[in-house]
């Protein structure tokens, strides 16, 4: 963690290692300087650092949250994850390339070191400017890494430096300075007494969701929940002290639970559509209680047309569980004795007043003959004969 110096005392860092790596290659006297490439040309052998943009960091911008309470109090010190951006130009006489060999001294030397070492950080924190940085200090070492630029990244950046003609360069990305708030956040209160309880028992975790004619003893079928049916969950570790069954968001007690299966029945108000399905266990600890949860499973809940009729194109469908005015709605017609197939949306959110177990769907373009219906709601479709022959209404 370092404070408001952090980001002058990296650049400094880096200027200060470039200038004695490179002046023990090249015979002759080097400039490094901190600052934007110069607008005039330089014909000394010159070297600049110029931080061009400052990013935060993708992987630790988060990292810290949240650093306050309910109440506005201050928990931890908020600390900014920073990466900066470098470019390193060189100047020199052209003819004799010089230009060239400082780039080339420049690229070996960040990558024997790709990182700026401590020592490289004091040395900068002993300028007069850089008093009090603190940098060096910090856990997270400050790593040096080439970026790539194309054609099109470089013509946006040089762009950018108005009146500044081009001149060999290298781009690198230091990453990552911890920038640590001011602010110092107040010491808990003390504790009084330390209740620990351990509680044997794992987290319940279901495999598998099935269903059949409640209060029978049927092989349960996987598939959509049909009005009237039990769901058998099955897993492991699913009995415990207090166990209940969310579905849909509404608490069920089960009917049957051993370790490996807990039988429900789905509550009556559940609308037609896919809700998620958890295993609940509540475990006593003194005066509170803990939930440990499942893993979540997608129950189908379906519908079952009841009657139907057609009215001047129109499809109205009675089913035996009703549909919420904000539930997509669609009419599926497949025609019993020919290659006929119609899908038709019902108007969103569906308009009222209507019974709320029955749905109405305009239809256009059906030829006369019978159909094979299904409704469907939230992607689940009523159920149908095993003969793929009913429920089906007459045009």
């Amino acid at each position: 963690m370092s404070n408001y110096l952090a980001i002058a005392q990296a650049t400094e860092a880096l200027r200060g290692l470039l200038a004695r790596s490179v002046q023990s290659d090249v015979p002759y006297a080097v400039q490094v300087e901190a600052r934007r490439p110069p607008s005039e040309p330089v014909t000394e052998p010159t070297i600049t650092v110029f931080c061009y943009r400052i990013t935060p960091n993708a992987s630790r911008r988060n990292a810290d949250t949240p650093t306050r309470d309910g109440a506005g109090r201050l928990l931890r010190r908020p600390t900014a994850a920073y990466d900066l951006h470098y470019l390193i130009s060189c100047y020199g006489n052209e003819t004799q390339l010089v230009p060239q060999a400082l780039l080339g001294s420049v690229a070996r030397t960040l990558h024997e070191q790709p990182a700026l070492s401590a020592h490289d950080l004091e040395t900068a924190a002993g300028q007069a400017f850089l008093a009090g940085a603190d940098l060096a200090a910090s856990p997270q070492a400050v790593r040096l890494t080439p970026s790539k630029m194309d054609l099109e990244d470089l013509s946006k950046l040089w762009s950018m430096l108005i009146q500044t003609p081009y001149t060999p360069s290298i781009a690198f990305e230091a990453s990552l300075l911890l920038l640590e708030s001011r602010r110092t956040p107040a010491a808990g209160r003390p504790v009084q007494e330390h209740r620990v309880r351990v509680v044997p028992g794992r987290r319940p975790v279901v495999e598998e969701l099935r269903s059949r004619p409640a209060g029978s003893d049927a092989e349960p079928r996987p598939g959509p929940v049909p009005v009237g049916h039990e769901v058998v969950l099955t897993g492991h570790d699913l009995n415990g002290e207090k166990v209940t069954v969310d579905a849909g968001g509404e608490p069920v007690d089960p009917s049957a639970v051993d370790d490996g299966r807990v039988v429900f029945t789905p509550p009556a108000g559940l609308t037609p559509g896919v809700h998620p399905v958890r295993v609940l266990h509540e475990v006593a600890l003194g005066d509170s209680v803990r939930i440990l949860d499942s893993n979540e499973i997608a129950m189908a809940r379906q519908a079952t047309v009841t009657a139907s009729e057609v009215t001047d194109g129109r499809v109205l469908a009675t089913l035996d569980i009703a549909v919420g005015d904000r539930q997509r709605v669609s009419v599926l017609l497949d025609e019993l004795d020919g290659p006929g197939s119609h899908h038709f949306d019902a108007a969103y959110p569906l308009p009222g007043p209507r019974n709320a177990k029955a749905v109405e769907v305009a239809t256009e373009g059906v030829a006369a003959g019978s159909y094979l219906l299904r409704v469907r709601i939230d992607g689940v479709d009523t159920a149908v004969a095993e003969d793929l022959r009913t429920p089906a209404v007459e045009f």
